[in-house]
C-alpha cells in the first residue's frame, strides 16, 4: 500500500480459528498507519436482506451513523428518496453507486481499510458492492480484506473470491494450531505451565484456538483441572460460564441467542420488557466473563459459536414461539419493518394483529426486502383465507412485492388471479395496471398494452387516472415501435393532461410527439416540442408514478441532429444527475448520445470512455447493442479487430440506432477489401430506410462513406439520387455540416474535386474532422481520375493530416496504399500520435490527470467535468495504462510535473 495502490486479501478458516482476531489486529495496525478503518460483520439472520451486510460493515445501523453516511443511510431506510425509486433493481443500482462513491471520496482523503468479516453471511447486493470496489483497487488506496468460512466454489461469494485471487489477492487459509502452539496458548491463558492432564484435555479442542480459550478458562474457573474428567464439549464449556450468572441474566442471553448475534439495545429492551439500564445491569457480568461485547448501540456475543451453543440448549418447541413473540414486540415498538418481518417469518405463523401490522407496513417492507415481504405475504394469505377485505389487500400487496422484486411472470399471474377474486372496487384498476406492469417486466410490451386498453375500456377511471393511462399507453406503443398507437395516445394524453392540470402527463405527451417528429426529420418541430416538455416538467423530481421521461436526452438528440453539439452536451450534463438519482433506465442513452457527439468531434478516446461507462447500468431498452456498434465504428477507423457484428431483432427504441449497425457492416466490408460490397450495403440501407424506425432521418450520417465507396467502385451516378434528399436536409437545417454533405454528393456525382474540397472545408468549419478528411480523400480520388495529380496530392496531404490527428489508422492505411498504387508523391509523413506517455493523453485525459493531482476523488472530478463517475473511472483506467502507473499516487506525481507545462500551454 506504500505506493498508493490498492490491495486485496482473503482469509478462510473454520469457525473459531482466529479470522476475527486477525482482522482486529489488521484494524489496529491500519489505524496506527493513518487509515480510515471500516470493520464489521453481517448477521446470519439477515443474509436475505439486500445490503444488510453493507449496513453492518459501514455501521449504517447505528442510531447516529457518521455524517458522511447520511445519504446512504437514507437510501437504505424507508425515507422519501428511497420511495422515489421504482423497483428493486433500480434501487439496488442507486445504493451500489452511492456506496462506491462514498469509498472513492474517502479514499481521496486518506487510505481506506475495508475489513469485512463473516462474508459467508453477506447478502447478494452487498457482494455486488464489494465486487465493484475490488475492480477499482488499481485506482484507489484501499485495502480490502475478506474473512469467511469455507464456501462452495460456484456460489456468489465463491465467484467474488475467485475473481480477487485471479487479480493477485493474497489468499490465507488459517489451519488448526499444532499441539505445541496449542500448549503455548494454554499456558498463556493459565499464566502457569500446563500439566499433562491439562494438555490431554486441550487436545480435545482439535487445535481450535477459540475452543481452547473457552475450554481452559471455563474449566479453570470451575476448578475442574484435578477432576480427571473427559474434556467437555464446547457447549458444556459455555454453559459452565453461564452457571455463574443470575437466572434473569441467563434468560436475557437466551433471548439474545434467538434474536441473532448483535441486537440493538432498544430492540432487546422491547422484547425483554427491561429498560436499557436494567438490561445493562443484567448483562454486565456476561460482558466481564467474555460472553458478550458492547458494539456501539448494540450488544452482541463475542463469537457466533457462543450464540450457537446457547441455541443448541434451547428446545425447538421454544425457539419459534420466542421468535414470534419477538416479532410482535418489535412491531408494537415500531422497529424497522424488515427487522420485524424476519422474526415473524421465522416464527412460522401469524396472528390477526401481526397480519394487520403486515398490511400497514408492507410498503416499507417491500422496498427494503422484497423477497422477505413475498414470503410473509404468502404465509398471511394461506392463513387468512380468501373471503375478506384484508385478503384482497394481501393479494394486492403480494402483487406489488412481486413487481418490485422484478418477478414479471409471477406478478402478472398473481394480478390476474387477484382480479378474479377481488371484492374491493378501489383495487380493481390498480390490479389491471399491475397486469400491465407484470407483462412489461417480461419484455411483453404487447401484453402490457392490451392490459391498459382493457383498463381504459372498462370505463371506471376518473379523468386524472384516464390521462395517466393514455400517457402510459403511448409509451408502451412507443416501445413496440407502433407509430399510430403512440402518436394517437400521446395526443390524447396531452389533451387530457392539460384538462386535469397534470404536468407529468402533459410533458409525457409533448415528449412522445417530439420523438415522432425527430424520427420523421422535423428537427425544429421536435426541438420545439421537447423544449416545451422540459418547461412543463421543470425541476420536479421523478418518483414511482412519475418516472424519468428522458426529456434532456431527447433534447440533446434533437440538438445533435441540428449540429448544435455543444448545446447537446450541455443538455446531457443537466439531465444526467436526476436520472442517476433514480437509477433511470435512460442512463445508457446518455452514454450513447455522448459517445455519438465525441465520435463526430473526433474525440474517440472520450467516446470509448462513455461507451464503457454505458455498459454498467441496467439496460431494459437494449442500448448496449447501440453502444457496441458505436464502438465498432471507432475500432474500424483505428484498424482494430472486431467481434462479429450483430443487432437484436426486437421492436423498441433501440432500433433508433440501427443505422450504426448497417454503417459498421459496410465499413467493415470496405476494410476487408471490398468497396463494391460496402457500396451495396450502404445503398441497400439508404433505400430500405423508412420512418417506421426513424432510419430515414438518420441514414444521411452514412452518406459521406457511401460517396467514398461509390467513387472507389466507379459508380458515381448513384450519388445523384441522394442530392435532393440532402438538399431537403440542408433546407431544414442550414448548417455547415449539411451544406458540406450536399457539396460532397454533388461533387462526387459530377466528378468535381472543387465541390468535394468545398465540402471538406464545410465539415472542418462544422467541427467534423473525420468527415473533412474523408471529403479530402474523395477529392483526391476524383482529381487523380482527371489526371490532376498535383491537385490530387494536395488533397491527399490534407486527408492524411486529418486522419493522423484522429489516429484513424485504417483511413491512413487506405489512402497511403492508394497513393502508392498511383505513384503519387507524398510529403514525409509525421509520426503517428504516441500511444504511451504523457503526450498520448487526450485533452480530457489531461484534465482528469491534473484533477487527480489536485487530490480530487472520482465523484469530485465527475462533478467538476459534469460527466458520470463511471466515465471518470474509464478515463483513469486509460490514463494509468498509457502512463504505466500502478496507482493514483504515481499518476499524481507525473501530472504534477506536467502542470506548469499545461498552464503555459
Amino acid at each position: 500500500m506504500a505506493d498508493g495502490n490498492g490491495r486485496a486479501a482473503q482469509c478462510c478458516g473454520e469457525p473459531g480459528i482466529g479470522k476475527s482476531t486477525l482482522l482486529q489486529r489488521v484494524a489496529d495496525e491500519c489505524r496506527q498507519r493513518g487509515f480510515l478503518v471500516v470493520h464489521g460483520s453481517p448477521e446470519a439472520m439477515e443474509s436475505d436482506t439486500p445490503f444488510a451486510a453493507l449496513t453492518g460493515y459501514l455501521g449504517l445501523d447505528r442510531v447516529r451513523p457518521a455524517p458522511e453516511l447520511a445519504d446512504l443511510a437514507e437510501l437504505l431506510s424507508a425515507g422519501e428518496r428511497h420511495a422515489r425509486i421504482p423497483g428493486a433493481a433500480r434501487w439496488e443500482y442507486v445504493v451500489t453507486e452511492s456506496a462506491v462513491e462514498l469509498i472513492e471520496k474517502q479514499a481521496a482523503r486518506q487510505p481506506v481499510a475495508l475489513l469485512l468479516d463473516d462474508m459467508h453471511w453477506a447478502d447478494s447486493a452487498s457482494l455486488v458492492v464489494v465486487h465493484r470496489i475490488a475492480r477499482l483497487l488499481r485506482q484507489l488506496p484501499v485495502l480490502l480484506v475478506c474473512a469467511h468460512r469455507p464456501v462452495p466454489v460456484g456460489s456468489e461469494l465463491g465467484h467474488l473470491l475467485q475473481g480477487l485471487a485471479d487479480d493477485g489477492a493474497l489468499t490465507m487459509r488459517l489451519e488448526p494450531l499444532s499441539p505445541g502452539t496449542a500448549a503455548e496458548l494454554t499456558e498463556r491463558i493459565l499464566a502457569e505451565p500446563a500439566t499433562e492432564a491439562v494438555l490431554e484435555l486441550v487436545a480435545g479442542a482439535a487445535g481450535n484456538p477459540f475452543y481452547i480459550e473457552e475450554l481452559v478458562s471455563s474449566l479453570n474457573k470451575a476448578g475442574g483441572w484435578a477432576s480427571g474428567a473427559a474434556p467437555p464439549s464446547f457447549t458444556e464449556a459455555v454453559h459452565r460460564k453461564l452457571d455463574f450468572l443470575p437466572s434473569r441474566s441467563r434468560d436475557v442471553l437466551r433471548m439474545m441467542a434467538v434474536l441473532g448475534g448483535r441486537v440493538p439495545i432498544q430492540e432487546l429492551s422491547a422484547v425483554s420488557g427491561h429498560s436499557p439500564l436494567e438490561l445493562w445491569n443484567l448483562v454486565r457480568d456476561a460482558v466481564d466473563n467474555g460472553l458478550l461485547i458492547e458494539d456501539g448501540d448494540r450488544i452482541g456475543f463475542r463469537h457466533d459459536l457462543i450464540r450457537q451453543a446457547l441455541m443448541t440448549a434451547l428446545p425447538e418447541t421454544l425457539r419459534q414461539p420466542m421468535l414470534l413473540e419477538a416479532g410482535r414486540a418489535l412491531a408494537k415498538a415500531g422497529a424497522p419493518a424488515h427487522r420485524v418481518a424476519q422474526y415473524l417469518l421465522a416464527g412460522g405463523t401469524l396472528d390477526s394483529a401481526s397480519i394487520d401490522w403486515l398490511i400497514g407496513s408492507a410498503i416499507p417492507l417491500i422496498r427494503r426486502s422484497a423477497e422477505t415481504a413475498i414470503e410473509l405475504l404468502t404465509m398471511a394469505q394461506a392463513q387468512l383465507g380468501e373471503s375478506s377485505a384484508r385478503a384482497d389487500m394481501l393479494r394486492f400487496l403480494h402483487v406489488m412485492a412481486l413487481q418490485w422484486a422484478g418477478h414479471g411472470a409471477d406478478a402478472e399471474a398473481a394480478a390476474r388471479a387477484a382480479l378474479t377474486r377481488n371484492r374491493t372496487p378501489a383495487l380493481t384498476a390498480q390490479l389491471r395496471w399491475s397486469v400491465a406492469r407484470g407483462c412489461l417486466l417480461q419484455g411483453n410490451a404487447r401484453g402490457a398494452t392490451e392490459a391498459i386498453e382493457e383498463t381504459i375500456s372498462a370505463g371506471s377511471l376518473d379523468p386524472a387516472e384516464l390521462a395517466r393511462m393514455h400517457a402510459v399507453l403511448a409509451q408502451y406503443y412507443y416501445v413496440q415501435g407502433s407509430v399510430e398507437g403512440w402518436t394517437r395516445n400521446a395526443e390524447t394524453a396531452l389533451r387530457l393532461g392539460e384538462q386535469v392540470g397534470d404536468s407529468y402527463v402533459v410533458a409525457a405527451g409533448q415528449h412522445l410527439l417530439s420523438s415522432r417528429k425527430l424520427e420523421t426529420g422535423d428537427l425544429e418541430g421536435a426541438l420545439s416540442l421537447v423544449t416545451a416538455a422540459r418547461a412543463t416538467w421543470g425541476d420536479q423530481e421523478f418518483g414511482p408514478d412519475t418516472d424519468d421521461l428522458g426529456i434532456q436526452l431527447l433534447q440533446a438528440n434533437c440538438l445533435l441532429e441540428l449540429d448544435r453539439l455543444d448545446e447537446a452536451e450541455r443538455c446531457l450534463r443537466e439531465g444526467m444527475p436526476a436520472s442517476e438519482a433514480c437509477g433511470s433506465p435512460a442512463l445508457p442513452w446518455y452514454s450513447i448520445i455522448s459517445a455519438r457527439i465525441a465520435y463526430e468531434q473526433g474525440r474517440w478516446e472520450d467516446g470509448l470512455a462513455e461507451i464503457q461507462a454505458g455498459h454498467e447500468p441496467a439496460d431494459p431498452f437494449g442500448q448496449r447493442a447501440s453502444l457496441r456498434m458505436q464502438e465498432a465504428l471507432i475500432r474500424i477507423h483505428r484498424d482494430e479487430p472486431l467481434e462479429p457484428l450483430c443487432f437484436p431483432e426486437v421492436p423498441g427504441p433501440a432500433h433508433y440506432y440501427e443505422y450504426l449497425y448497417r454503417w459498421a457492416l459496410a465499413l467493415d466490408a470496405e476494410r476487408g477489401g471490398s468497396p463494391e460490397t460496402a457500396l451495396e450495403l450502404h445503398l441497400a440501407h439508404t433505400r430500405q430506410a423508412t420512418d417506421e424506425r426513424g432510419q430515414s432521418s438518420l441514414v444521411h450520417h452514412t452518406w459521406v462513406d457511401l460517396a467514398r465507396a461509390a467513387i472507389l467502385a466507379g459508380d458515381r451516378e448513384v450519388l445523384g439520387e441522394l442530392v435532393p434528399a440532402a438538399r431537403e436536409l440542408q433546407r431544414r437545417c442550414p448548417t455547415p455540416v449539411k451544406t458540406g454533405l450536399v457539396a460532397v454528393l454533388r461533387g462526387g456525382a459530377a466528378g468535381d474535386p472543387e465541390l468535394l474540397a468545398a465540402g471538406a472545408r464545410d465539415f472542418r468549419d462544422g467541427g467534423r474532422p473525420l468527415l473533412a478528411g474523408q471529403a479530402w480523400e474523395a477529392a483526391a480520388h476524383v482529381a487523380a481520375a482527371a489526371d490532376a495529380k498535383a491537385d490530387a496530392s494536395a488533397a491527399l496531404e490534407k486527408a492524411v493530416s486529418a486522419f493522423q490527428e484522429l489516429d484513424a489508422r485504417w483511413d491512413l492505411r487506405r489512402v497511403e496504399e492508394w497513393a502508392r498504387s498511383l505513384g503519387l508523391r507524398r510529403q514525409r509523413r509525421s509520426a503517428n500520435r504516441p500511444t504511451t506517455g504523457w503526450d498520448s493523453l487526450t485533452p480530457t485525459e489531461v484534465r482528469v490527470a491534473l484533477l487527480v493531482a489536485e487530490g480530487l476523488s472520482n465523484p469530485d472530478i465527475a462533478s467538476r467535468l459534469a460527466v458520470s463517475r463511471r466515465t471518470i473511472q474509464s478515463h483513469i483506467s486509460s490514463v494509468l495504462a498509457k502512463l504505466d502507473c500502478r496507482s493514483r499516487v504515481e499518476l499524481a506525481v507525473i501530472a504534477s510535473r506536467h502542470r506548469p507545462q499545461q498552464a503555459k500551454g
